[in-house]
């Protein structure tokens, strides 16, 4: 773009006036010689070859270097003396010197004529070596920047994806410049921030676990030892505790969140035989899975998910039950799959959210957070959740993007 603005704003208009004064010094001594007589021509011409100064030289005959390849800054200046001053090919050379002849006939003999107007060098040729010394001259100073700037960028923006990670500890590196420090010093402070807040919250949960679940348990004693009470009020008081045990447990664990727990390699069909064993209603549920598969996924984590996905299927569908894995691709899938009416697509966006509840689960047992929690393990694993719904059959697929070994 420089090239261009420089040629159309700089040389063209160069080369236009440099071709006007050629033209005008041309018809000047065209005219004098025209106006001499033939002694005078004679001393004009020789004072002429005699002259050493730059300017106009006079021959006989038209120089041998002459007329060989031109520059488009020599094709353009002989374009202008032609079409807007009416000298053109052959009584126009130019030779290597950038020296401009003309034929000029006078009564005696023709003469050649030459004015020197042209540089000696092609302005384009120093426009491009400049522009080629810019360009190494930008070249150099992006990579001084690159190293300046880009590196701790970088580095800053390493730090920031590690930051998800609970036992990921910033410690500040970046000294300059002294903007990104800035921001560098911002995220250490942040990264202790939440490493307290961490770890008071690990606090706080294992005081309420072991203050709520102590009384719980010797709750559970103490209907047990009942002896002489209405076997229907115990029977009821047992689900109770049963049941707060449960919100317990979901509360907890969706507060706990699964990114503390480490990925290792499992037994596909035993997590998912497990889990079904965990469930209400063992017997009601269908296993499809292979035999001889290892994943890579957090083992309590997937197990919650799973167990979430069977209880909403037992409590809210309708039979058969199924649960089935599978491969595709780089994705482990894992599908529970019941006869029910489900939810839409449009509704499961909602129903992830903490204590969020469909019509169907209304005025029931649960806590709101089971799919938000199965939401949360999809989310560690790097993977999502999906809803599928057919005619005769409600689907929640569990994708889990890891490898798996055969």
């Amino acid at each position: 773009m420089s090239l261009l603005l420089i040629t159309a704003y700089v040389i063209r208009p160069q080369i236009e006036r440099s071709a006007a004064d050629t033209a005008q010094t041309i018809r000047n001594l065209q005219l004098s010689l025209r106006q001499m007589d033939p002694y005078q021509q004679l001393l004009f011409t020789e004072a002429l070859r005699g002259d050493d100064e730059p300017g106009p030289l006079l021959s006989e005959a038209a120089p041998d270097e002459a007329g060989g390849l031109r520059s488009w800054f020599t094709a353009y200046f002989l374009q202008i003396l032609s079409e807007e001053h009416g000298i053109a090919d052959p009584d126009v050379l130019i030779d290597r010197e950038g020296r401009v002849w003309v034929r000029l006939v006078t009564e005696d003999q023709p003469y050649w004529l030459s004015v020197r107007t042209l540089p000696a060098t092609d302005p384009v040729v120093g426009v491009l070596l400049a522009s080629a010394v810019a360009l190494l001259a930008s070249l150099a100073g992006g990579i001084t920047l690159q190293r300046k700037v880009a590196r701790p960028l970088k580095r800053l923006e390493d730090a920031v994806g590690l930051m998800s990670s609970p036992s990921y500890i910033y410690e500040n590196a970046i000294q300059s410049p002294r903007e990104i420090a800035a921001v560098s010093g911002a995220l250490k402070d942040m990264s202790h921030r939440l490493q307290t807040a961490e770890a008071d919250r690990a606090l706080m949960l294992a005081g309420v676990s072991h203050d709520l679940r102590t009384p719980l348990t010797r709750l559970r004693l103490s209907l047990a030892m009942m002896k002489n009470a209405d076997p229907d009020l115990v029977s009821g008081a047992e689900r109770n505790v049963i049941r707060i045990e449960t919100m317990l447990r979901q509360f907890l664990d969706f507060a706990r969140g699964f990114e503390v727990e480490e990925t290792r390699a499992v037994p596909l069909r035993p997590l998912l035989a497990q889990a079904i064993e965990s469930s209400d209603r063992p017997d009601a549920v269908a296993l499809d899975a292979p035999t001889d598969h290892v994943v890579w996924v957090r083992d309590a984590a997937l197990l919650r998910a799973v167990e979430n996905l069977l209880t909403n299927a037992l409590r809210y569908g309708k039979s058969p039950v199924s649960v089935s894995a599978r491969t595709d691709g780089g994705d482990l899938l894992i599908e529970v799959r019941d006869s029910g009416p489900g939810i839409s697509p449009g509704e499961a966006p909602d129903l992830m959210r903490p204590f969020a509840r469909g019509d169907i689960a209304r005025g029931g047992e649960g806590t709101g957070l089971g799919l938000a929690i199965v939401d949360q393990v999809a989310r560690t694993h790097g993977g999502n959740l999906e809803f599928v719904q057919a005619e005769r059959a409600f689907t929640v697929r569990l994708r889990i993007p890891q490898r798996i070994k055969a």
